[in-house]
């Protein structure tokens, strides 16, 4: 919003600002005076007495009557004379225009804001106001704060979290950051456009070649030499950004990608090139950096601030991965979107009715599915749910290992292929796979397949063989999306529409799996490759312009402490509102440290999912039987923070968050897994199996030769 529009709303809001509102889940409309507002909360000035711990949806009206405004909110507290105290759980609106509906003068100086909905008090009371704080933000304030230590001041509260309207100078970028292509777009003239690769393409693979003299290549060019250099080549990177490397982890995955996985430095996975490894961050990076490089090219200016999407089943570190490789490529991120919510604002764009939609977004490497409730400026997601290893590039293989099967049958010889006719089969089988979803048989040639003997390889496919050795990967689907409506009591009939976003989507099969699940079309209205980066395109603009939507967000995984025993206990749970905190107490040992491994993902067992990091305590005031109270809070944007306080003194504690230690060791001091449950602990449930990808010829070839490569 520009300093114009900016003047003009401050004119029209004075103390005449009213709140339209309704229980959530209900249809009662109530519209109240607002009596007192700070970025943690309100006063609301109503005779209907609701009850505390209810959520309400909000507009906030100005002195027209028209909104300005819209959020989510809890109540707090219930007075008959005085109201309802609110405390603000998500707002998209700038602290400035909040600051105009205050008409106090401010004192010289105060006490930071509280984080709404999740640390300080209830929302202010009648005898508090709103003032300026450090920094040029708003604050709640009271006359006394003059007296108040900053030093003190920061034991006591935690900053504000950043309002999802953070307006930015020059032109910001969405980026759909994808496993096997890469998309780009802006908006102009109020409509996203694609930002076209240095090719012509609409799309830059997300692949980077590095040539034995050093010279690196990223996106067309690199998918170009792949065939030449297919150990030195890296595709699908994204998979495993972020994530932290085990030896056995790594062993299982290696079927499913053609060059040397390694650990690289911090306990990242990483690809082997020669002598060295180089991360699946530094990847990430460099593909950023070529995404920004052909932006600013083609726009003609500088780019230095992005919203990029990711998985919405991405894990924190993931998540914060992501963040440090865009600092890498010089690009500040505004906000990181979930690929199935940016696809919804693409959907929803100029659209004024509400829908609730279900997002089946189905890419090269991953599968998310969400639901997510339209308004008119806000996005509500309800559920949502994905697998980071099921995705087209798993159709590719399975079509690879068939034609390889295929192969040796005809021509009776049995070998393994090296990793330059591994590379020619991944290319042909993609080509496959775009072809079978527009025809119903397809003959496969690779001229020259083997030397000795001298063979062609020659296999034709119909659709309905491909769709056989390929249908549990659409049944996987079905399962997760089922799951995740279940998990929130939703029917395919509370839908009301479905939304196809992702390459594989285009497979025939996929279709028909939606439309049976759902008894009905999907939609077709955005084209599925680019509506994920239209989406992160009409978001930038829209933070950039100061106008952005509410984003209702959840927390995709549980996060929790692991146990002896490698006993799970989640702290925040999986579809948990955003922003949240959760807190639990610990006892600290006799030196008064204590230590805290933390998790991320759904099994009973630690060991199953995902290590973040490990919270350390450390005070000699501890020693005597102290304990310790850990917070773990997440803001809007999925942003982890973790603090402690001494339970006894309430005093603030030094924590330090420690990913240095091998993962190995501490689930090594952690045990085996324990039939009983700790103290505080559920018992470990019987757990199936983790669902794994098929086995494919393909994917034994490529774990007999990398461990004769080594890793």
């Amino acid at each position: 919003m520009n300093d114009t529009a900016n003047r003009r709303s401050h004119a029209r809001l004075g103390s005449t600002a009213r709140i339209l509102w309704s229980v959530a889940g209900s249809h009662d409309i109530q519209v109240d005076r607002l009596r007192d507002v700070s970025p943690s909360g309100a006063l609301v000035a109503t005779a209907s007495v609701t009850r505390a711990g209810e959520e309400i949806r909000f507009d906030l009206l100005d002195d027209r009557g028209e909104r300005f405004a819209t959020g989510l909110a809890k109540v707090v507290w219930v007075d008959a004379t005085r109201g309802m105290g609110i405390a603000f759980l998500a707002l998209g609106i700038d602290p400035s225009l909040i600051a105009a509906l205050a008409s106090p003068e401010a004192p010289a100086k105060v006490l930071p804001p509280r984080l709404p909905g999740t640390v300080g008090g209830p929302p202010p009371f009648p005898g508090e106001h709103l003032v300026a704080a450090r920094g040029g933000q708003v604050g709640v304030g009271v006359d006394t704060a003059s007296d108040v230590d900053e030093s003190d001041v920061d034991d006591e509260f935690a900053p504000q979290i950043e309002p999802l309207a953070v307006r930015r100078a020059g032109i910001i970028i969405g980026i759909d950051l994808g496993t096997t292509n890469t998309c780009a777009s802006y908006v102009v003239d109020g409509q996203p456009k694609i930002i076209p690769g240095r090719t012509g393409s609409n799309t830059i693979p997300s692949m980077i070649t590095f040539d034995p003299d050093g010279t690196s290549y990223v996106g067309q060019r690199a998918a170009d030499r792949q065939i030449l250099y297919p150990l030195r080549t890296v595709y699908g990177s994204k998979r495993l950004v972020g994530r932290t490397y085990r030896a056995q982890t790594a062993a299982d995955l290696q079927e499913h990608f053609a060059y040397p996985l390694a650990e690289a430095e911090g306990q990242r996975f990483g690809v082997r090139i020669d002598d060295g490894v180089i991360s699946m961050d530094t990847i990430a990076a460099r593909i950023l950096e070529e995404v920004r490089s052909t932006a600013e090219a083609y726009l003609g200016v500088s780019v230095e601030a992005a919203v990029i999407t990711v998985p919405a089943y991405f894990s924190e570190v993931q998540r914060e991965a992501v963040r440090r490789a865009a600092r890498e490529a010089k690009l500040v991120v505004q906000r990181i979107v979930n690929e199935p919510t940016a696809a919804a604002v693409a959907y929803g764009h100029k659209q004024s009715q509400k829908a609730r939609v279900a997002v089946w977004d189905f890419g090269g490497g991953t599968f998310d599915f969400s639901v997510v409730d339209l308004s008119a400026g806000q996005l509500e997601v309800l559920a949502t749910g994905g697998d980071n290893f099921v995705g087209g590039s798993d159709f590719d293989d399975l079509i690879a290992s068939h034609l390889l099967v295929e192969f040796q049958r005809a021509e009776g010889v049995d070998f393994d292929p090296d990793p330059q006719q591994i590379a020619r089969l991944r290319e042909a089988a993609e080509v496959a796979k775009r072809a079978l979803s527009v025809q119903t048989e397809y003959l496969v040639e690779i001229p020259e397949f083997t030397r000795e003997p001298f063979k062609h390889l020659r296999v034709e496919i119909t659709r309905e063989r491909f769709d056989e050795f390929t249908a549990s990967l659409v049944s996987r689907t079905v399962a997760i999306a089922t799951e995740v409506m279940l998990a929130r009591a939703l029917t395919p009939e509370d839908i009301d529409d479905v939304l196809l976003v992702g390459g594989t989507t285009r497979i025939p099969a996929v279709q028909t799996a939606v439309a049976d699940l759902f008894k009905r079309r999907p939609s077709k209205r955005i084209n599925p490759d680019e509506a994920v980066a239209l989406g992160a395109a009409l978001l930038a603009h829209e933070i950039g312009s100061g106008d952005a939507p509410t984003l209702l967000d959840i927390l995709p995984m549980s996060v929790g402490h692991a146990r002896v025993g490698l006993a799970f206990v989640p702290i925040v749970a999986r579809n948990t509102r955003l922003p949240t905190h959760r807190e639990v107490t610990l006892d600290a040992d006799i030196l008064g440290e204590v230590a805290m491994p933390i998790f991320q993902g759904e099994s009973a067992d630690a060991s199953r999912n995902e290590y973040l990091c490990s919270a350390l305590v450390s005070d000699r005031a501890l020693q005597d039987r102290g304990r310790v109270i850990v917070r773990v809070s997440f803001d809007e944007h999925c942003v982890m923070a973790i603090d402690a306080r001494d339970a006894r003194s309430g005093r603030k504690l030094v924590t330090r968050l420690d990913r240095a230690r091998p993962l190995e060791d501490i689930l090594r001091d952690l045990g085996k897994p324990d039939t009983g449950a700790p103290s505080g602990a559920k018992p470990l449930a019987v757990e199936a199996d983790p669902w794994k990808l098929p086995k494919s010829r393909l994917g034994k070839v490529l774990g007999k030769l990398f461990n004769i490569f080594g890793r």
